[in-house]
């Protein structure tokens, strides 16, 4: 024992403190050093020893499995030839001593050997070896079939910087698909001998299972072959039942191709009929598990061999109905798993008329069976907020079901099924609110797939919708009904009074309100036309129903009117709109005079004032020829002051500032050129709120006028952009080095530059701007937030993207105005005297960036080297060779990829040298430094 490393002791101490501290603290510092630990040199030898020791605890033989298995995984490409052999040996003579242990620590093994196998090409035929070793004694058969399970997912599943593409396929088709066939015939033969052995058996079945999952299993291999027929069998055997489930499910995935596979599909297909019988026995049972079980073979049956079904109606419709039966159980876990199927069955039974009408009873049935489904169980008052949402959410995944069976049968017969049980449950003595609202949802669902011309049962489902019972659930529904038709009622322009009649006595119960707001502003969208003729019933419903009104329902409301103000006629469209917009503006003008001790109750309102605003311009936007006069332009001309006011008194409060800039965006959005002559004054208070609060919204709006304008006059644009950047320039120096805590105002900024260099690229390059954004983006490399690194990132890549245009003309080339050598030297000279801009793009990539924007960061890296090749090896070269803990054949191997990759213009293998760098660097220096809280 004087020659065991220190490093032993240690990891046994903190294995005991990771089972056994006390305190949670103690446990996580721990299971830190252990990870760290795991990165270390060390870790191989300890780990052989922990496997080796007599005295240690299974938590510390776990461990040394594990550790093992990474160190393979991660660092086997550091190992010379030696140190590999004397792996190869420990690592078998360690699995031999374990072959009876703990199965956790056998899996370990097993996972470990399953890498080495991939990795050391050295070892002569692995598979063969571990069957010579293994594959003699019965005691011996469970390791070696977890060895076999694994290996196929570990192959499949794993990265080996130490193989090139080519070796790894070698590797992989050596392993897998040449012993493919004997791996098959060997299972028989164990399968054949286990007796009542249902451990066995389970372990045979579960190896079957990787190998068929690998695809290295030749479909027709398995025709004759006893496993298939075993598999079935064992759906008899409860020990067994969920397994051979996962095996059925995926022989059925492996011979979807239907031409290759016919002959086992004839050998499956018999098997699966006399499963319809259990189907039934389980729904009589209520067994869940085994229903959810039969229901997966079905739904995989069903999808593979959807062809067959359709071609084949009256051989493979047991499979169809197979998949009726288990949609009718009542536990909604069970029946979305056959959802998908009957999407796939409708798509194709709608190409295929004699096929559709074979199976138009089943989908009759199957209306029937969803709208049972949408029923609201009688104790839904005990459910938690949770299960009610989730339900909810799962009505209408169940509604896209009716939506199929329309597809097959056409509206007629599914909405006459609605309106019979909505019907029959009305008039039961009392009704019971669950069955009457059910077949209303389910109208709701059918909606999109009812023709706007149907003229047999709409009607009379209208015509009943104001004599159901009164509950406020039924109302809900039946209001949103009326809501999902609005392209039916437009068709059928006699409904629109009595529609308008019950959705505005909806606004009378609270429970009903959303509904019915819902409701008129899809009407009004549908039958906006129609609806003139009742513009002032309209305003006067409107004036006294939104003083009722706040929030979602509120703006509903506004844009259900909003959408009939814009079928006004232009000649008279001014004179309506003004009477919508005016009282607004009036109460909106008394809140902004107000004083600032008023503010935080006066917000709700504002909010919702500016929003009836902000929908009324997005809504109103009739065409107007760029020489006539605009009508909606004089009323922003006499809002302009309300709203300058306004901004004056909550422009610094985030909550309100927000929906006005967003009313200002939408108006510059709409209105377009006709919005220039209001141009000066809007840039100038944009400036100015910037400059006064520091809020991104005012930089939000401000890209929308430069993307609007900008092209059209370029150095009013830059003009406004360098006003905004003033102030951003005061900003950025308050949080330097602190960006992270501003991250929207960063992002809004890097959008607006973007914006400007698209709009008026050359001005933007030539400005004094432009040094001092680049500046900022250099500094802004090391945020953290996604959304804000993202926008620094694109502002850069589009500035090269413009000039690559320029120095590799594609077939499509960039409608922006061209620009020239001079503007690339202006773009050089910033990246020369940023000299460390690529370090810091690596740097980010490998420590701080968030996954999501790695392709950024490389692609622009990629971008780079397009736009100058040589100095961007120089500096990816500097970035490489700056890291600590890379080694000299690291670093030469990656700047010589890159290097090369872009003498040749191969901008891909570019991207590839900087990925996979990066990649495995911070796999193997930084990820095991994160987990330990090192840096």
């Amino acid at each position: 024992m004087a020659t065991v490393p220190p490093e032993f002791q240690q990891t046994i101490n903190a294995l005991n403190a990771l089972y056994n501290a006390p305190s949670n603290s103690e446990k996580k510092e721990a299971n830190r050093w252990l990870e760290d630990f795991q990165a270390k040199q060390e870790a191989w030898q300890i780990a052989v020893l922990l496997l080796s020791a007599e005295t240690v605890g299974l938590e510390a033989q776990v461990f040394g499995a594990q550790t093992l298995r990474r160190k393979i995984v991660d660092d086997f490409q550091d190992l010379d030839a030696a140190s590999r052999k004397q792996l190869h040996t420990s690592l078998l003579n360690i699995s031999f001593q374990h072959k009876t242990s703990a199965k956790v620590i056998r899996t370990q093994l097993c996972l470990a050997l399953a890498a080495l196998a991939l990795r050391m090409l050295e070892w002569e035929q692995p598979v063969r070896h571990m069957i010579n070793l293994y594959g003699s004694n019965a005691a011996d058969l469970p390791y070696l079939l977890e060895f076999l399970t694994v290996l196929p997912e570990d192959v499949n599943d794993s990265r080996c910087p130490n193989l090139t593409d080519e070796e790894y396929r070698n590797r992989a088709d050596e392993l897998l698909t040449q012993n493919a066939n004997e791996i098959l015939k060997m299972l028989v033969m164990f399968m054949e001998g286990s007796g009542g052995d249902t451990k066995l058996q389970e372990a045979v079945f579960r190896c079957f299972l990787s190998w068929l999952r690998s695809g290295d299993i030749a479909t027709s291999s398995l025709a004759k072959n006893p496993l298939l027929a075993f598999s079935f069998k064992a759906l008899q055997m409860p020990e067994l039942f969920d397994t051979a489930v996962d095996v059925v499910c995926e022989l059925i995935y492996q011979t979807k191709d239907i031409e290759e596979s016919m002959p086992v599909i004839e050998e499956i297909y018999p098997n699966l009929l006399p499963l319809r019988q259990e189907i039934v026995q389980s729904l009589e049972d209520d067994n869940e598990d085994n229903i959810r079980g039969y229901c997966k073979i079905f739904v995989e049956a069903g999808e593979c061999y959807l062809s067959l079904v359709v071609r084949h109606t009256d051989h493979f419709r047991g499979i169809v109905e197979g998949i009726a039966e288990c949609t009718s159980f009542h536990d909604l876990d069970v029946v979305p798993m056959t959802f998908r199927f009957w999407y796939q069955l409708a798509d194709e039974l709608r190409k295929n008329e004699e096929a559709r009408l074979k199976y138009r009873d089943v989908y009759e049935k199957l209306v029937d069976v969803m709208i049972k489904h949408l029923h609201y169980p009688d104790d839904m008052d005990s459910w938690s907020a949770k299960q009610r949402d989730d339900f909810k959410d799962f009505r209408h995944v169940m509604g896209d079901v009716l939506k199929d069976c329309c597809l097959i049968l056409g509206s007629r017969i599914p909405l006459g099924k609605a309106y019979m049980q909505i019907t029959e449950a009305a008039q039961k003595t009392p009704p019971k609110w669950q069955e009457v609202e059910a077949p209303l949802m389910a109208l709701r669902s059918m909606g999109a797939q009812v023709e706007p011309e149907e003229n047999e049962v709409l009607p009379e489902i209208m015509k009943l919708l104001s004599q159901l019972p009164d509950h406020p659930k039924i109302k809900y529904a039946a209001t949103l009904v009326i809501a999902r038709y609005g392209s039916w009622t437009d068709k059928h322009p006699e409904f629109i009074e009595y529609q308008l009649t019950f959705i505005s006595s909806g606004f009378e119960n609270e429970d009903v309100v959303a509904a019915s707001a819902l409701a008129l502003k899809l009407l009004c969208k549908e039958c906006s036309t129609h609806l003139l003729n009742y513009l002032n019933q309209l305003h006067g419903f409107f004036m006294n129903v939104t003083k009722k009104l706040k929030g979602l329902d509120l703006w509903e409301v506004t844009e259900a009117v909003a959408h009939v103000i814009a079928a006004v006629p232009n000649a008279e469209l001014a004179q309506v709109f003004r009477m919508f917009c005016a009282p607004i503006a009036q109460q909106l003008a008394i809140l902004a005079s107000k004083t600032a001790t008023t503010q935080e109750e006066d917000i709700p309102l504002i909010i919702d004032n500016i929003t009836q605003l902000k929908i009324f311009f997005e809504t109103v936007n009739p065409q107007v020829a760029p020489t006539e006069v605009h009508p909606c332009i004089p009323i922003v001309q006499e809002l302009w002051p309300v709203m300058d006011s306004l901004a004056d008194r909550i422009g610094a409060v985030d909550e309100a500032s927000r929906p006005l800039a967003g009313c200002w965006r939408s108006i510059v959005i709409s209105y377009r050129t006709h919005y220039a002559p209001l141009l000066p004054v809007t840039m100038a208070r944009l400036i100015k709120s910037f400059e006064q609060t520091g809020l991104g919204q005012y930089l939000w709006v401000s890209s929308r006028v430069v993307r609007e304008f900008g092209e059209q006059n370029p150095g009013a644009a830059l003009q406004f952009v360098e006003g905004l950047s003033a102030s951003m320039w005061q900003i950025l120096q308050k949080y330097a080095g602190q960006f992270d805590e501003i991250p929207d105002v960063v992002e809004d900024y890097f959008n607006l530059v973007s914006d400007t260099m698209v709009a008026c690229p050359r001005e933007y390059l030539h400005s004094t701007l432009f040094p001092t954004v680049f500046e900022a983006m250099d500094a802004s490399l090391a945020l953290k937030e996604q959304y804000s690194l993202i926008a620094v990132l694109r502002h850069c890549r589009i500035v090269l993207d413009h000039l690559n245009d320029l120095q590799h003309p594609r077939d499509s080339p960039s409608q922006s105005p061209s620009l020239t050598a001079s503007e690339a030297a202006i773009v050089k000279a910033q990246f020369e005297a940023h000299d460390a801009f690529v370090s810091r793009l690596i740097q980010g990539l490998i420590y701080n960036f968030p996954p999501e924007v790695h392709g950024d960061a490389i692609g622009l890296i990629k971008a780079l080297a397009m736009f100058c090749p040589q100095e961007t090896v120089v500096w990816y070269g500097k970035a490489v060779s700056a890291l600590e803990h890379a080694t000299p054949n690291e670093m030469q191997k990656t700047v010589s990829d890159f290097s090369i990759a872009a003498a040749d213009a191969n901008w891909s293998k570019v991207r590839s040298a900087v990925h996979d760098f990066t990649t495995v660097y911070r796999r193997k220096n930084v990820l095991p430094r994160s987990r330990s809280g090192k840096k």
